[in-house]
């Protein structure tokens, strides 16, 4: 991910119970224009044996009690 641009954070999300990873996580760049070359380059590519998808993180709908 880093051969795209800045990589200002990463982290990848992993199950509270196992500690195992979920399989996804989530980069942040320096730029909207290094966030597009990750996309446009990384996307469908195959990584250790599993195909990753690379896309925009939209947030979610915060619950309101």
């Amino acid at each position: 991910f880093s051969e795209q641009g800045t990589v200002l954070d990463a982290k990848v999300i992993y199950d509270r119970e196992s500690g195992r990873s979920r399989g996804f996580g989530f980069v942040t760049y320096g730029s909207a224009e290094e966030v597009n070359n990750a996309i446009s380059n990384l996307d469908g590519v195959d990584l250790d044996g599993r195909q990753i998808r690379v896309t925009v993180a939209e947030s979610k709908p915060r619950r309101q009690f």
